[in-house]
């Protein structure tokens, strides 16, 4: 289960910010994870859940945004969408592409709350 180990880096990298921020909480992530990293998004929901115990996390959510693959030829320049790790150009066949998404994934944003004060 490689998600796991996906969400422990990321959890190490909003630690991180945390200690810039020492009284604020996570309130949420928002990622963005390309088709092609072939991860599931429950899976990886489901690591969050369960890593995202401690209390500056506590409550906290996980945005997952899907990024679809794209491809464009290199022959006749089409750009379109792929659904697989080996793909051609479904105008003029051609196998020569430039794969233009699909391969994120980013930590697009940390959103913290920061206590009231009194």
């Amino acid at each position: 289960m490689h998600e796991m180990s996906i969400i422990e880096a990321l959890l190490k990298t909003v630690c991180r910010e945390l200690d810039t921020h020492p009284d604020a909480r996570v309130r949420s992530l928002r990622v963005r994870v390309g088709q092609l990293r072939q991860i599931e998004p429950e899976m990886l929901q489901f690591c969050y859940d369960a890593a995202a115990q401690d209390a500056r996390l506590a409550g906290s959510y996980l945005e997952i945004e899907q990024v679809e693959a794209r491809a464009r030829c290199e022959v006749c320049s089409l750009e379109f969408e792929v659904d697989e790790q080996w793909f051609e150009c479904p105008r003029c066949r051609a196998a020569r592409t430039e794969l233009l998404a699909g391969r994120e994934l980013d930590l697009m944003s940390i959103e913290l709350e920061e206590p009231c004060l009194r």
